[in-house]
C-alpha cells in the first residue's frame, strides 16, 4: 500500500506543522474520529514554532461543490470542523459548505463567477465549471506560489507528474484531487436487478451486448429505465476518444495516436454507436425525454435506472452503492488510460473574487493531509452518521441518509478517507494497481489554447447543443441529423478550430 502509506506518513511528519497556522497532530498519525483534541495535540501546538507566529485575523471561507445537493446535516458538520479547527490549528478560520446537485451546479457558479460574486473555493474540472475556460476569463488564482509557500504536503503527495498535467502554460489554477489516476469506461449494474432475474452478464463486452437484459427490463420493470441516457453522462464516452478541448467542442485524437486531429462525430464508430442509441430509444429502454435531462441523479437517486455507462475505477461499485443506497455492478468496457481528463478531471481552485486565497491554501492544505478534518467532510460526525467497525472501516447509522456526500473523489485527498463497510480492506492497494496499469495517452500534458478561436468555438457549442444531444441519447436518427450537425458545424467554424489544434498539437509533439 505504499500510495496509503506515503499519505499517512506524510500526516504524520507534518500536518503538525503547516506553514504558520496549522499545528495539531494526533497520536501517531491516526484517525481519530472525535473532534476533540487529544491531550498531546494540545501539548505540541504549545510548543511548535507556529504558536510564536502573530495570530491570524479570524476569517470565514466558502466552499461551493458539485453533488448529492446540500445535505440536511450540513451545519452539524459544518460545527464540528469549525470546532476542531479552532482547538487543534492556528489557522482561525470556519468554513461554509455549499453542495448544488448535478444539474444545477454548472450553471449556478459560472453564473456567480461571471458576476464577480465574492466566494473562496470551488469545485472545477475540464467537464464542469470549465477549467480551461475559466482558467482563461482569469476567474481562478494562480497557485504555484502559494503551494509552495502554504500546501508543500499536497505538492508531495500528488507528485510533479499529476501537477504538470494540469498545469496551463506553467501555471496551476487548481490543485487536482488525490485519487485514481487513469480511466476506464465501462457500465454500473443495479446487481439486486441482475441477481433478481439471474442475468448471467460474464459474457457482456460491449454497450450492445445489453439488450437482451435491457428487453427483460422494459417487460419485466415498467418504472425502470433499461440506460440511462443524458447528454451529460453521454454513453459515447466508451468510444474513448483523447478529447483536445472539451466534451462540447468537436476535436479529438486517439489515445495511442495524436498525429492527426479530427473530429470525433464524423468517425465510423462513432455513427455505429448513434444508430446503437437511435435503436435503443426506439426499443424504449431510453426514456423519451432523455435530451433534455441535465440532472441525472435525480433518476439514478430513485432507483429508476438499472444500467449507465460510467468512468470505471476499482471498487467505484461499491462507492455509488454507498451514495445511492442501492447495489451495483461494474463491468469494465475499456483499459485503464492516463489523460489530461484525469489531472483536470476533479480539482478545487481558489476564486479571484477570493479576499483571503492564503488561508483558503491553508485550508486546503489541511484538508489533504488531516484525516480528522477529511473524514468529517466526507462522512460526518462519528456516532451520528456512521459508527466505526475497525480503526479505518466504518458502517453509516440510521442518520446516514442526512450526511452522505459520497463525494470522496471530488473532495481532494481521497485515500486518507475512511473505507465504507461495503469497500474492499485492500481498495487502496487496488487503486495503486489501476494507476500503475495505466497507459499515458499520447498527449498527456497538452494544454490547448482556446484564444485564436474563441468565436468559432462558442458558435461551435451552440451547434452542438442544438444537434448532439438527440444524438447522444439516441432520439435523433443519425442518418438524417449527423449529416445536418456537421454542416452546421463546418458553417460556425469547425474547419479553424482543427486547424489550431493541429498547429498547436504539432508544436507540442516537436517540443517533446
Amino acid at each position: 500500500m505504499k500510495l496509503l502509506k506515503k499519505t499517512l506518513t506524510v500526516f504524520v511528519g507534518t500536518a503538525c506543522v503547516l506553514s504558520m497556522a496549522l499545528t495539531g497532530c494526533q497520536n501517531g498519525g491516526e484517525t481519530v474520529a472525535s473532534t476533540e483534541p487529544s491531550a498531546s495535540a494540545s501539548t505540541e501546538a504549545s510548543d511548535t514554532p507556529a504558536a510564536t507566529e502573530e495570530a491570524l485575523a479570524p476569517v470565514e471561507l466558502t466552499w461551493y461543490f458539485v453533488g448529492n445537493q446540500q445535505q440536511e446535516d450540513t451545519a452539524l458538520v459544518e460545527e464540528a470542523v469549525n470546532k476542531y479547527i479552532a482547538e487543534n490549528t492556528k489557522l482561525n478560520c470556519t468554513i461554509k459548505l455549499q453542495c448544488y446537485d448535478w444539474g444545477t451546479y454548472n450553471d449556478r457558479i459560472t453564473q456567480m463567477i461571471a458576476a464577480g460574486e465574492t466566494f473562496d473555493i470551488c469545485f472545477t474540472a475540464n467537464w464542469s465549471n470549465n477549467y480551461y475556460t475559466q482558467s482563461a476569463k482569469g476567474a481562478f488564482v494562480p497557485l504555484n506560489d502559494l503551494m509552495d509557500k502554504y500546501a508543500p504536503k499536497t505538492k508531495e503527495i500528488l507528485g510533479e507528474d499529476f501537477l504538470s498535467g494540469s498545469r496551463i502554460n506553467g501555471v496551476n489554477y487548481a490543485i487536482p484531487a488525490n485519487k485514481e489516476k487513469a480511466h476506464s469506461w465501462g457500465l454500473l449494474v443495479r446487481k439486486d436487478i441482475v441477481e433478481k432475474y439471474n442475468m448471467d452478464l460474464s459474457g457482456v463486452k460491449t454497450l450492445a451486448d445489453m439488450e437482451p437484459f435491457f428487453q427483460i427490463i422494459k417487460e419485466k420493470e415498467p418504472n425502470m429505465y433499461a440506460l440511462e441516457g443524458t447528454p451529460n453522462e453521454s454513453a459515447m464516452r466508451i468510444l474513448d476518444f483523447d478529447i483536445v478541448n472539451n466534451d462540447t467542442t468537436p476535436g479529438a485524437v486517439y489515445n495511442d495516436d495524436n498525429s492527426k486531429v479530427f473530429d470525433q462525430l464524423e468517425q465510423p464508430e462513432t455513427l455505429e454507436h448513434f444508430k446503437l442509441m437511435n435503436s435503443f430509444m426506439q426499443k424504449g429502454y431510453i426514456r423519451e425525454d432523455a435530451a433534455s435531462v441535465t440532472d441525472y441523479n435525480a433518476d439514478q437517486k430513485a432507483g429508476k435506472i438499472f444500467c449507465a455507462v460510467r468512468s470505471l475505477k476499482p471498487t467505484k461499485a461499491e462507492e455509488e452503492s454507498n451514495s445511492q443506497g442501492q447495489s451495483y455492478m461494474q463491468i469494465e468496457l475499456t483499459s485503464p488510460i492516463i489523460s489530461n481528463r484525469e489531472t483536470t478531471g476533479s480539482m478545487q481552485a481558489i476564486s479571484a473574487t477570493s479576499k483571503n486565497p492564503e488561508r483558503a491554501m491553508m485550508f486546503l492544505e489541511l484538508f489533504n493531509t488531516d484525516p480528522v478534518v477529511n473524514n468529517l467532510i466526507n462522512f460526518g460526525i462519528e456516532g451520528t452518521h456512521y459508527t466505526k467497525i475497525s480503526d479505518n472501516q466504518i458502517k453509516g447509522t440510521e442518520n446516514q441518509a442526512k450526511y452522505n456526500p459520497g463525494l470522496g473523489w471530488a473532495f481532494g485527498n481521497q485515500l486518507i478517507n475512511y473505507l465504507t463497510e461495503l469497500d474492499p480492506t485492500d481498495k487502496w492497494d487496488q487503486f495503486e494497481a489501476f494507476n500503475a496499469a495505466g497507459v499515458k495517452t499520447q498527449s498527456l500534458g497538452f494544454v490547448f489554447d482556446p484564444a485564436p478561436v474563441t468565436t468559432q468555438i462558442a458558435q461551435c457549442t451552440n451547434v452542438w447543443n442544438e444537434f448532439v444531444p438527440g444524438l447522444q441519447v439516441g432520439s435523433s436518427n443519425p442518418d438524417e441529423a449527423l449529416p445536418k450537425a456537421v454542416e452546421a458545424f463546418n458553417a460556425a467554424g469547425m474547419q479553424d478550430i482543427l486547424a489550431e489544434m493541429q498547429k498547436q498539437m504539432d508544436a507540442f509533439n516537436a517540443a517533446k
